[in-house]
């Protein structure tokens, strides 16, 4: 059976996966008056850089080359990989985003949309998503309906498949399913000094500012893809997580600073030399 506080736990999971990116979106859009374009741009940048463009090299990388499937069943090389390719697949994203399809709006405020949107989609679709189909699996299990719809036709393969998730389901501790529940909270936090940051760098000609976003958002995957190979604890990953948006949320705050810099001195900001073509 899985235990009421865990089912418990998934519906805060789902509420706070919808109620945070709506609760920043709203709060902002009256504050600062972010624009929903760049609200909608952040969301296209995460579904096709992340969800579409990554994953299709994931798919190729594990399952589609011999040779690279080798290499990532050691889990230090596919945490490294999986880190540096979300890292730098978003982070493309971002500059893609801001360059082309946000060229006029390149205020913080529209960073900090940006963000909201690529971070409120991902608790969306994270967060909520994946609370909501773990609430299906907690009912069916606890009603004893889990196992009727595979059948007997189901293959060996996808009855082993879904004992796991059954087994995960029941013997996941209670504080395992809460730390998941609020992992959203510094998710939305850190994307959004992300976004910040590729922008800062486009701004200025700084193309190191891609750099860091990449390495930040590579070693957080890291840690992340760690704790999937079972080397390291939840409570290791959630500490990172945890720290990465209290950090990202200084960042956020001194943010306003760098944007009012480049808003009163914009003869300073054509005389920083660009480092990179991408820029141009």
């Amino acid at each position: 059976m899985v235990s009421q506080g865990s089912i418990t736990a998934l519906i805060v999971q789902v509420i706070l996966g919808i109620v945070i990116p709506l609760s920043l979106l709203f709060y902002c859009r009256r504050t600062l008056q972010i624009s929903y374009r760049a609200v909608g741009v952040g969301i296209l940048i995460y579904v096709v850089f992340s969800q579409l463009l990554e994953q299709v090299l994931h798919a190729y990388l594990f399952s589609g080359s011999p040779v690279t499937a080798v290499w990532l069943n050691n889990p230090w090389i596919a945490a490294v990989y999986g880190g540096l390719a979300a890292g730098l697949f978003e982070t493309a994203g971002r500059w893609f985003g801001f360059s082309l399809l946000l060229r006029k709006r390149q205020e913080r405020k529209d960073g900090i949309a940006a963000g909201i949107g690529h971070g409120g989609i991902e608790a969306l679709l994270i967060g909520a998503g994946m609370g909501l189909l773990g609430i299906v699996y907690a009912v069916m299990i606890n009603s004893g309906t889990f196992e009727q719809p595979f059948g007997a036709e189901a293959t060996a393969e996808q009855h082993a498949l879904f004992q796991g998730i059954k087994d995960r389901m029941i013997h996941t501790s209670q504080s395992e399913f809460w730390l998941g529940a609020f992992e959203r909270i510094p998710a939305v936090s850190i994307q959004i000094a992300l976004s910040l940051t590729v922008l800062y760098g486009i701004r200025t000609r700084r193309a190191v500012y891609l750099l860091y976003a990449v390495l930040v958002h590579a070693l957080i995957d890291f840690f992340a893809g760690l704790y999937q190979a079972k080397m390291i604890p939840l409570w290791t990953v959630e500490g990172i997580v945890w720290g990465s948006g209290l950090s990202a949320f200084f960042v956020i705050v001194k943010s306003k600073a760098w944007f009012a810099a480049l808003a009163s001195g914009p003869a300073k900001e054509e005389k920083v030399p660009p480092d990179i073509k991408l820029f141009h």
